[in-house]
């Protein structure tokens, strides 16, 4: 049986509801460097979302939702392909959606997020929905780069300041391994090695620091692109797949 809740009817689904996990992956439309299509975090997130839940649904019951395909991306304003909402409003549509499971019949959500600018978000709608709202649900946010980031950096050898990047050594890795027919050569035998940071992502013990214009003053991609290959792509996803479904099934029967 399918994994994909939007395959169902909707007798199956108030079947499943009460008992069943629910994942919805939330991701970006954005500019993803000169080699990799705006669809990048959709594609990646929905990818690990569906196969984690196959694994998963050896054990127990998983639907996944449809990709959320917009997210709150406006820092990387003005490049072209990049379709965003605001912080409340992406909140409330996540809410809203959220909400739309639970009149389904829901009580166990999980946000599998692909998009690092979603990331407070999605914690905001964690907390509201089971405490502000009040609604009976158990629910969880979490990146499907940060549940397997220790694995990764262990089974793989892969450098955990690279995860995920953007658009860079990682994420055009799995890229190539996924849809390699939507990764543009030409665009990225024109990347260069730049900084994993570029002052991008700074963290001083814990702070989260914002700085106005940082993402249009780079490249619009971080680290080593070229250095990817698709059989690199192939064990990082071997690796985050196994570890996402093992994290739905811990939450299932947590």
């Amino acid at each position: 049986m399918t994994v994909q809740l939007a395959e169902l009817t909707r007798e199956q689904i108030a079947e499943m509801a009460p008992e069943a996990v629910v994942v919805l992956p939330t991701a970006s439309i954005e500019q993803h460097g000169p080699h990799l299509p705006v669809i990048t975090d959709t594609v990646l997130c929905g990818t690990v979302a569906e196969r984690a839940a196959q694994i998963a649904a050896n054990d127990v019951p998983v639907l996944v939702a449809p990709v959320l395909w917009t997210g709150n991306s406006h820092h990387h304003f003005p490049w072209a392909g990049v379709l965003s909402l605001p912080s409340p409003n992406y909140i409330t549509t996540v809410i809203d959606v959220c909400e739309g499971l639970v009149k389904s019949g829901f009580h166990k959500i999980i946000l599998l997020n692909g998009h690092g600018g979603n990331t407070d978000s999605n914690r905001v709608v964690a907390l509201d929905m089971a405490n502000r709202l009040g609604h009976p649900v158990r629910i969880a946010a979490a990146a499907y780069w940060d549940v397997a980031r220790a694995a990764l950096v262990e089974e793989t050898g892969f450098d955990g300041k690279l995860v995920p990047g953007h658009a860079g050594h990682f994420e055009t890795a799995m890229m190539m391994a996924i849809r390699p027919d939507l990764v543009n050569r030409d665009g990225l035998a024109r990347t260069e090695s730049v900084p994993a940071d570029q002052g991008l992502f700074s963290d001083f013990a814990g702070a989260v620091v914002q700085t106005h214009g940082a993402w249009q003053q780079s490249v619009g991609y971080t680290d080593t692109p070229a250095a990817a290959t698709a059989e690199e792509g192939q064990r990082l996803l071997q690796v985050i797949e196994r570890r996402v479904a093992e994290f739905f099934v811990a939450f299932y029967r947590s």
